[in-house]
């Protein structure tokens, strides 16, 4: 991976556009380069534009708040303060940063990422930022879209974000602090250097899946516990109870099915004696209605008589008023062919008069014509003098106005040169009061670094003595508060064991009373079981009635309304009410009791959880006293009384960070003073250059003024000569064209009137010949119709003849019905025959299985010679007595069997349920089992993760993973650190976090890493963020690489060694860019790219090549 260019505009303090072209010279003739320039000038910017352009973001704007940070943006919108769009300039409308890089895979690629604001204004609502990608081998642009983009831009560039900020953006200072932390503060930053947070995630997750496993187990064990089955001899007698029961019950059920097979047939019988006597209802209805019909029977005689006829009488009547009408058209026709004629004559005199207009038009044109010719060549020339007009008075306008400009200009630049003399001054007044007693700025550079040298070392140690003091006594307070813990759970535990046998107590109470409310609720219900009602809401379609075997249920879905079914629903929603209640008291007692009993298995896990923990702290305790008392300053320390020493820290490291502070301030305003000079004397200079440049360009501006003052006047005169001429032709018109438009209209209007007449006398001779034509075409239909009404009144009065009982009135009235209501009386009497004869077949067919049934049911005698008489019996009075009298003898047997039929049924239900019951138990035994083998699997599964990786605060498997990562680091770093020092490697020792550095020259001699010197420090450190570098990038080759900070706090010598280490990296092939505030880097670097403040916030990025 290499980056090829950078790109950007309006971003931050920099306005732009600026484009960093690291293929090109000097910048890919340099292996090394810095970026330089003062504090808050924008040289971070440039990193943050490498950021924003391949991933939408820098590591900056990722650590701020997300959400309770806002700031304005436009009046009607806020922006967060971690939106990347915030590092658009104020006052600019658009910006961008784009990165030309190689990928992976050895193409070249374009990143971009852009911003704007609604409408191209500075002042519209920022937009959502645009990202695209580019593929510059083949000039493709791969994706625009921003989810694509975020996809594909990890797979060509070979890093994720994180990646590329540890691989790529090195903060060699961050390492530094590192490499002097202890175990926690080491532990804080690998976290967040390596991204070991997730371990923590993990560690914790497998604890609390490992406690909720455990507490599955123990409840489901008390719930088996609690629902037990019955035993053997109990289960077989349930079986026998239930067999002998049903053996009662179907007996009865066979004696109530022969009864309802009984009651079947009466109510069969009385079904179809109900149909015969509403058939023989409807028999005589039908001839009824059949006798109605006789005079509409009559009329369709007579229409089928006149049918073949209907036509020609119909014509009849309506011939004359068709003869009337023709007539009178004739007489309308001949008017209109009066009309026409008169019209075409007249149209004729109108065409003439047309002509002679459109001669005289033609002629008054050619007379026009050479004045025309004449206005026209005048026009042309007045035209021609009034753009030289105003191109003169345009170009003395913007004359003046140059002039006017270039007087400010040179003003300006006078007072900006003044301004920038009196920097100058200020600027080596300052130079000089910092040099002060010391005879050059290289002693006074010097003096300060070493005063900052011995500030920082003090206040490093004074950290790492604070440091083991806080853990000290985090240490003890552990201690004790952990023994205090331990007290307080002992005494919970006793009071939970009082509390869990007061609710077992309580559990068996509730249980008991819930068994006796459920077994009388249940006698209850099975001496009820006799009630009709009860029985009525067990009837099921197609199932035969347990009182009368019957399988039609009338009154199942709306029963009559009884007092003896609402007192029996209230007896039941008490009877639920009082079952419910006592289920729910049971149910609380049990969840009291599983809470209890999982608090106390709970408790005893955390004592024994707690002793470990104690005896830890201990161990902490002995570890951190002895890391005390090693430290060089314990002694001063020890030396200050105990409530005191937090104090001493604080008031001992506020003084050593003051002088570190005094000493960088005077260092950096040593810095930004040379950094502010030399800008100054080049702007001077340049300053000087542009006075004389505006003077010169004054001098010619003023000429130019003068020339066109002069042309003015003549221009003037020539264009008000010329106006006159043309007016004398002109006359009265405006304009030639206005002139020539008129002559044209009045020829046009003359040809259009011509054309009118024209056309108006075409349309008089065919509106002429149309109704000639229309008059010969009347006249024969006339005579046509004539002769239809003679021979049609001659051939009805024979027809007459032949039917002299057909009156006129009749034959008016039936001609006058329309063929709606003759079909419709057509269908009445077809429906009437239809229903006499459906009636009589109908009212024949139930007689006839009327007599059937009564016979099958024994009340007749079947192949009598008889048989008439017979029937009639069948169908008598004295027959329908007999039914009656049976009826009712059924019915007194139903009612003795009904009671005997329901207590059967309530010891069978009673029985049945019994044995139910217990079938459920056993199942629901069977089915806890499993659950509670797949939970006690499951439970064992996670204790054995839990008891290796999990913890409550996540701390085991986080310290196990960075124990691993901090191996791969070392490792890393160490095969660096041999390129850039023999000397050295580093090593994990001393605590589980804990580093160490190797002396290979002195027989590889153990060392603390605080025993390094500057130098040696900025070498290790540098070998870290390389090899954590390595480890993010894993097997991509990463050519580019920029580090930030880190420099400011080396001696001469360090810094020496600093700049082999550099040199080094340069020699592996890899560019590196250096961000440093500190001169003499910047003197031994001889490329860089200088971020120069120019004021008002905004600054200006330049290549310079010593």
């Amino acid at each position: 991976m290499k980056i090829l260019a950078l790109r950007l505009e309006n971003l931050a303090s920099l306005p732009g556009p600026l484009e960093l072209d690291f293929t090109a010279s000097p910048l890919s003739d340099a292996g090394l380069f810095a970026i330089t320039g003062p504090t808050g000038a924008g040289k971070s910017t440039l990193l943050d534009a490498l950021c924003l352009a391949l991933y939408g973001s820098t590591p900056r704007l990722r650590q701020a708040p997300a959400r309770d940070s806002q700031i304005d943006d436009t009046p009607d919108s806020r922006l967060t303060t971690s939106d990347a769009r915030t590092l658009l300039r104020r006052g600019t409308a658009s910006g961008y940063a784009e990165v030309d890089f190689l990928g992976r895979d050895g193409r070249r690629y374009r990143a971009r990422w852009a911003v704007r604001r609604a409408r191209e204004k500075a002042t519209g609502r920022l937009q959502a930022a645009e990202q695209s990608l580019t593929d510059l081998d083949d000039e493709r642009l791969l994706t625009a879209q921003k989810r694509e983009f975020e996809r594909l831009l990890p797979e060509r560039l070979g890093l994720t974000f994180d990646q590329f900020t540890r691989a790529v953006l090195l903060a060699q200072s961050e390492f530094a602090a590192f490499l002097q932390a202890d175990d926690n503060a080491r532990s804080d930053l690998l976290e967040r250097l390596t991204g070991t947070a997730e371990y923590s995630e993990i560690s914790m997750a497998a604890y609390r899946r490992a406690s909720e496993a455990r507490k599955t187990v123990e409840a489901l064990e008390a719930k088996l516990a609690d629902d037990l089955p019955a035993e053997p001899e109990a289960r077989a007698e349930l079986e026998r109870v239930a067999e002998a029961t049903q053996q009662a019950l179907t007996h009865l059920q066979t004696q109530a099915e022969s009864l309802q097979a009984t009651r079947r047939w009466h109510e069969e019988d009385d079904r179809r004696h109900a149909a015969h006597a509403e058939g023989l209802a409807q028999q005589q209805a039908a001839e009824a209605t059949w006798q109605d019909l006789a005079e509409a029977r009559r009329d369709r005689d007579w229409r089928r008589l006149i049918a073949p006829r209907r036509h020609a009488l119909a014509r009849q009547a309506a011939l004359p008023a068709e003869l009337d009408a023709l007539a009178a058209t004739r007489r309308e026709t001949d008017a209109a062919l009066a009309t026409a004629e008169a019209e075409h004559k007249a149209a004729g005199r109108a065409l003439a008069e047309a002509e002679q207009a459109l001669t005289h038009a033609g002629e008054a044109r050619q007379r026009a014509e050479p004045a025309l010719h004449e206005a026209r060549a005048h026009q042309h020339a007045l035209s021609q003098r009034q753009r030289e007009l105003a191109e003169c008075e345009t170009q003395l306008t913007q004359a003046r106005a140059q002039a006017a400009k270039l007087s400010d200009d040179h003003q300006r630049e006078q007072a900006a040169q003044q301004k920038r003399h009196e920097q100058q001054r200020q600027w080596q007044a300052a130079l000089a009061e910092l040099v002060g007693e010391h005879s050059h700025l290289a002693a006074v550079r010097q003096a300060g670094q070493q005063a900052h040298d011995r500030a920082a070392a003090r206040t490093l140690a004074l950290e790492a003595l604070a440091s083991r003091w806080q853990e000290y006594q985090r240490a003890e307070e552990a201690c004790r508060h952990q023994a205090h813990q331990q007290t307080t759970d002992r005494d919970r535990r006793e009071r939970l064991l009082a509390e869990g046998q007061t609710a077992r107590q309580a559990l068996d109470r509730d249980q008991g009373h819930l068994e006796s409310v459920t077994a009388l609720i249940e006698r209850s219900r099975a001496v009820r079981s006799e009630s009709v009602a009860r029985l009525r809401e067990g009837l099921r379609e197609g199932e035969p009635c347990p009182v009368c075997g019957g399988q039609d249920h009338p009154w199942r879905h709306q029963p009559p309304a009884t007092p003896e079914a609402a007192q029996l629903a209230a007896q039941e929603a008490e009877e639920g009410r009082q079952l419910e209640a006592a289920r729910q008291a049971r149910d609380d007692a049990q969840a009291r009791r599983d809470t209890l009993l999982g608090e106390y298995r709970a408790l005893e896990a955390a004592l024994a959880q707690g002793e470990r923990t104690l005896a830890g702290a201990e161990a902490r305790l002995a570890e951190a006293r002895t890391g005390l008392r090693e430290h060089p300053l314990h002694d001063e320390l020890d030396a200050e009384e105990a409530p005191a020493r937090e104090a001493w820290l604080q008031a001992q490291r506020h003084e050593s960070e003051a002088s570190r502070r005094q000493a960088q301030q005077t260092l950096e305003a040593l810095a930004r003073a040379e950094a502010e000079l030399a800008p100054l004397e080049e702007s001077l200079r340049q300053g000087e250059l542009a006075l004389t440049r505006l003077e010169g360009d004054k001098a010619r501006a003023d000429r130019d003024l003068t020339e066109l003052e002069r042309r003015l006047p003549e221009l003037q005169r020539q264009h008000d000569d010329t106006q006159r001429a043309l007016r004398a032709l002109l006359g009265e018109h405006a304009s030639a064209e206005a002139w020539q438009q008129r002559l044209d209209a009045t020829e046009a209007e003359a040809r259009q009137a011509r054309d009118g007449a024209l056309a108006r006398r075409h349309a008089a001779e065919q509106a002429q010949q149309r109704l000639a034509q229309r008059q010969e075409h009347l006249a024969e239909r006339l005579n046509a119709l004539q002769q239809e009404r003679d021979d049609l009144a001659r051939e009805l009065a024979d027809w007459r003849a032949q039917h002299p009982a057909l009156d006129d009135a009749t034959l008016a009235r039936l001609l006058a019905q329309d063929d709606a209501e003759a079909r419709e009386e057509e269908r009445n009497i077809e429906a009437a025959d239809q229903a006499r004869q459906q009636a009589g077949a109908a009212l024949a067919e139930r007689r006839r299985a009327l007599l059937a049934h009564r016979r099958d049911g024994g009340l007749g005698e079947p192949g009598s010679e008889e048989e008439e008489t017979d029937d009639e019996a069948l169908l008598s009075e004295r027959t329908a007595e007999a039914i009656a009298q049976r009826r009712e003898a059924l019915a007194a047997r139903q009612a003795e069997l009904a009671p005997r039929l329901a207590a059967a049924q309530g010891e069978r239900d009673a029985a049945a349920f019994a044995l139910a019951d217990d079938d459920r138990r056993r199942e629901r035994q069977r089915a806890g089992q499993g659950e509670l083998e797949a939970a006690r699997a499951e439970y064992r599964r996670w204790g054995r993760i839990s008891e290796l990786i999990g913890s409550a605060d996540g701390k085991v498997f986080r310290r196990i993973a960075q124990a691993y990562n901090l191996e791969q680091l070392l490792e890393h770093a160490n095969a660096h650190l041999a390129g850039l020092t023999r000397r050295y490697r580093l090593a994990r020792g001393g605590s589980p976090l804990g580093l160490l550095v190797v002396d290979q020259d002195m027989g590889d001699e153990t060392r603390s890493v605080h025993s390094l010197s500057g130098g040696e420090t900025f070498l290790v450190s540098l070998a870290l963020a390389l090899g954590l570098a390595s480890m993010a990038s894993g097997e991509l080759t990463i050519e580019s690489l920029f580090i930030d900070e880190g420099f400011g706090s080396l001696d001469p010598q360090s810094l020496a060694l600093a700049m082999e280490a550099l040199d080094g990296l340069q020699a592996l092939g890899r560019r590196v860019g250096v961000i440093s505030h500190v001169q003499e880097m910047h003197e031994r670097i001889p490329v860089q790219i200088r971020v120069e403040p120019q004021g008002n916030g905004t600054s200006r990025a330049r290549i310079v090549s010593a």
